[in-house]
């Protein structure tokens, strides 16, 4: 059950990420055909690019750590026996959901903060939606790390944890 979450998340979060780059990709092709055909700009469309960008990191970020695909040094793993590194996985998994916690925390307390500013995104949104990714972009890095550590638990009688071809796996599956 835990593998099949993992795996759903990995899945709307993909199509959360090409929407995303459908959006960018299109922004750009649209501001390029105001500027040079028709003289005019969207006053809104770079501070979009930018929250764009911030978006397509943090479900980047989330969707990495789901297929345990994120930044790892990996040199304990290869020089010592697979016994000891199952327990560093769940050591480094561990103090990655403690970090990701405390961020998630003052990413709340930005937002709070963000909630009391006037500035609107396009329109009458307000930009502080924009920016609501950051502490629920942490929330999600959790919630995958939560599920590896659930996986890692499942899996402690000797066979290996998922990594992200199980990831993939899943994905054909």
């Amino acid at each position: 059950m835990l593998k099949k979450l993992n795996v759903s998340l990995g899945k709307i979060e993909t199509g959360l990420l090409c929407l995303i780059v459908a959006m960018m990709i299109g922004l750009a092709i649209l501001k390029i055909v105001l500027r040079y055909i028709f003289h005019t700009n969207l006053l809104w469309s770079d501070v979009m690019l930018q929250h764009l960008t911030l978006w397509l990191c943090f479900l980047g970020a989330a969707l990495a750590t789901c297929e345990r695909r994120h930044i790892s040094i990996d040199v304990l793993n290869r020089v010592l026996p697979q016994n000891i590194t199952r327990w560093s996985t769940l050591i480094v998994d561990s103090l990655s959901l403690f970090v990701v916690a405390i961020l998630a925390y003052y990413g709340f307390e930005f937002l709070g903060d963000e909630q009391q500013s006037p500035a609107v995104l396009i329109g009458s949104i307000p930009l502080w939606w924009a920016k609501a990714i950051i502490p629920f972009g942490f929330v999600l890095i959790g919630v995958h790390l939560i599920l590896q550590i659930g996986l890692w638990l499942e899996h402690r009688d000797g066979e290996s944890a998922p990594t992200g071809e199980s990831f993939e796996k899943g994905v054909q599956d």
